[in-house]
């Protein structure tokens, strides 16, 4: 599955020390969070008024599990293409989604394209008219008990 929710929340750091037009990375660890915090104290050593601005910067655990999108097509020995939305930019910092909704909206404007229900491809796979190679999709019934989706009418136990 190439649209995915990562397995557990992210950390962020609040409030950003980043301008909003840098967006707001988003770490799958605690000790990635704190590193980059940490990082940005040290990049900044001696200027007191950026130094005070970061004192109050703290890591912050997110509510809910992020989606990414991870490119589908089919990429040299490693099996797919590595590419990951925002890598290109963002380094090893992914961009990181609240909501799926969210995301498809942003793919377009990276020049990625959505595959099926959980598929994606890059820009440069997409204009190559790549094809993904998708995994079999989960039933509603499947999903619903992987605790991915909500039938309605249905009650949690």
């Amino acid at each position: 599955m190439t649209i995915r929710q990562l397995p557990e929340p992210c950390f962020t750091l609040d409030p950003s020390p980043w301008d909003k037009d840098q967006g707001e990375p988003h770490y799958e660890t605690l000790a990635e969070a704190e590193a980059a915090l940490a990082e940005e104290r040290e990049d900044t050593e001696g200027v007191d008024i950026e130094l005070a601005r970061l004192a109050k910067v703290s890591v912050k655990r997110l509510d809910a599990p992020c989606w990414v999108a991870e490119c589908d097509a089919p990429g040299g020995q490693e099996g797919t293409c590595p590419e990951t939305l925002g890598d290109e930019e963002e380094g090893p910092s992914r961009i990181h989604f609240e909501t799926v909704e969210e995301l498809f909206g942003w793919m377009p404007g990276e020049g990625w394209v959505r595959v099926a229900a959980d598929g994606a491809l890059c820009g440069h796979h997409a204009e190559m008219g790549g094809h993904p190679i998708l995994p079999p999709q989960a039933s509603a019934a499947e999903q619903e008990k992987a605790g991915q989706l909500s039938l309605p009418g249905v009650l949690a136990s």
